[in-house]
């Protein structure tokens, strides 16, 4: 039945189409991803977001799950003339990035979650 879907389900469908996307890579790719996806949420409450994703855009290795949450934010708004989401938030205020802390955090748990359920280690 098709209707308006809520956050949540909107935070799982997107982190599922991603891990299924990542599926379709070589095994150390994909193992890099989901071993990176499944800290992400540690590595925001203990580091801050903008930390995070600087760590993240600045190794290879971990720009996959660094475009994935910059494309999240940037849907649901964290950003301006589709600049990248991290230059946004360097430049906003207090209570958006509070706000945008909040938001990556419920996705990095929704992504996490996906990757325990679909990538297999």
């Amino acid at each position: 039945m098709p209707g308006q879907k809520t956050l949540n389900q909107e935070r799982a469908s997107f982190a599922f189409n991603e891990v299924k996307g990542i599926k379709k890579l070589d095994k150390d790719k994909k193992d890099k991803y989901a071993s990176n996806a499944k800290r992400l949420p540690a590595l925001i409450t203990t580091n801050g977001l903008i930390p995070t994703l600087a760590f993240l855009k600045s190794k290879d290795e971990t720009r996959p799950v660094y475009n994935t949450i910059n494309e999240w934010l940037k849907q649901k708004g964290f950003t301006e003339n589709n600049k990248d989401v991290l230059e946004y938030l360097l430049g906003c205020n207090f209570s958006t990035l509070r706000l945008a802390t909040m938001e990556a955090m419920a996705f990095a748990n929704w992504l996490k979650r996906m990757v325990e359920i679909e990538i297999k280690e």
